[in-house]
């Protein structure tokens, strides 16, 4: 394998302007570092810009399939190669690399610049007192090894196509969540009582120390749209004082900053190692009032999430920040038969689980191939019969 600097394969390596950008919510996506997934654009919950804030962003240069976005800063080193179709809109401290395709998959540039070789030297890269970013000129000089152009086809092939699946199952859950959605209208169209979101739910605070070895940290931005982002463990000491709060199977996440961006989760899952951020309300459903599944459709509905973002839009301050008691205020309605309709959630909800819970397992074995792909230790044919 050749080693070459990133600039010397690469026909366009730029960051984006300094500008401010109000969110419109219509128009372009536009791509900040929690936009930049491992391989693909994480576009749930992205800001969207008009025409006029499209063309200054992109005036260096206009994004277009087979480019790939590098986030600078947290999470540093992410890759994602924009896909057929999506006009996107470059943010601040995302990096644009438009790959030389003569000496270059552009593909199997993204999975290498996520491989544990390349991620190590990008984070230990990364220098400032506050955020942690890269600067351009450590982007333009980083050293990359390349094998020859048939290799690279063969190992992007491969795990795209694991990527490929994780897309197909995200489009399907995006389909099952408005079946869901719609489903829970129709239920509270028929509901004449009104109640408080504070008479169905109940806001944790327990700060129960965790003895275990590793922790997920979960901060508010490691949840969005009812996703955790990540499952990644971190040992279990020096923690930053914010990661204290525990949570439960059950369990909804939602964060008390900038709610307008969608920041809640459903917790599915065993979480005796998971740490929330304080920043994170924890709120539980009254067991002998509502079932989990249903008052979780209550927090996230357009009406619910709405009436709670203009509470704390309207406040000063650096960010807007409002709190379990704004939330629990907020007037619903609410029937006496609960028990059908979340019965029905879970079905829906439960197909929903399965597929994230496959879409993990594939993002593992692609994570788990891309090293041993990389140093030719496996051979495409062998990766054929372990992904068939």
């Amino acid at each position: 394998m050749e080693e070459w600097k990133l600039k010397e394969i690469c026909e366009l390596i730029v960051d984006c302007p300094h500008s401010t950008a109000k969110n419109e919510g219509y128009g372009y996506p536009l791509i900040r570092t929690p936009n930049v997934g491992k391989g693909r654009l994480l576009l749930q919950g992205v800001h969207r810009v008009n025409d006029e804030v499209y063309n200054a962003r992109n005036e260096r240069a206009v994004p277009s399939e087979g480019d790939i976005i590098l986030a600078r800063e947290a999470p540093v080193g992410n890759a994602a190669i924009i896909m057929p179709g999506q006009k996107v809109c470059l943010g601040q401290r995302v990096v644009l690399i438009r790959a030389n395709k003569s000496m270059v998959n552009p593909m199997f540039l993204v999975y290498y610049l996520l491989s544990d070789e390349i991620q190590h030297r990008l984070k230990n890269n990364a220098n400032g007192a506050v955020v942690a970013h890269l600067n351009m000129e450590e982007i333009r000089n980083l050293k990359v090894s390349i094998p020859d152009i048939k290799i690279q086809n063969s190992v992007a092939g491969i795990l795209s196509s694991l990527d490929d699946k994780i897309e197909c199952n995200r489009r399907i859950n995006d389909n099952l969540e408005q079946q869901a959605q719609a489903l829970f209208k129709s239920w509270l169209s028929h509901c004449s009582k009104m109640v408080t979101i504070g008479d169905l739910s109940l806001n944790i605070t327990d700060y129960t120390k965790c003895e275990r070895e590793e922790v997920v940290l979960i901060n508010s931005s490691d949840v969005t749209e009812g996703h955790f982002e990540h499952h990644i463990l971190s040992e279990n000491k020096n923690l930053k004082g914010h990661f204290k709060k525990r949570f439960q199977k059950g369990d909804i996440l939602y964060s008390q900053v900038r709610p307008r961006n969608r920041h809640w989760a459903f917790c599915t899952f065993d979480s005796d190692n998971y740490l929330a951020s304080t920043q994170l309300m924890v709120i539980r459903n009254r067991p002998n009032v509502i079932p989990s599944i249903l008052l979780y459709q209550y927090i996230i509905d357009d009406n619910v999430w709405l009436e709670f973002t203009l509470k704390t839009e309207t406040r000063s301050g650096t960010f807007p920040q409002g709190n379990y008691e704004d939330l629990s205020s907020i007037r619903v309605p609410f029937g006496a038969d609960t028990q059908s309709i979340s019965a029905s959630l879970e079905r829906i909800y439960n197909l929903i689980y399965y597929n994230e819970d496959e879409s993990r397992h594939l993002a593992q074995l692609r994570d788990t191939l891309l090293p041993r792909l990389m140093s030719g230790e496996l051979k495409v044919n062998e990766i054929e019969r372990t992904v068939g």
